[in-house]
């Protein structure tokens, strides 16, 4: 759930039932994901920017 729709949740027992909702979802999405984000960092899975366009395009060579 986005966090605008969130908080405009209502205070009544269905909205308290769907903030929990929401925050279990949450806990396994932050344990699940963690170890997938450390394994893509150790094979250096990662976005890198070079200054000058040639650097940029060029093929990297490892």
């Amino acid at each position: 759930m986005r966090p605008s729709k969130r908080k405009t949740l209502p205070k009544t027992k269905m909205g308290e039932l769907m903030e929990k909702l929401e925050h279990a979802k949450a806990s396994i999405r932050a344990k699940v994901e963690h170890p997938f984000h450390v394994i893509k960092n150790l094979f250096m899975h990662r976005k890198t920017r070079y200054k000058g366009m040639v650097k940029n395009t060029a093929p990297i060579r490892a």
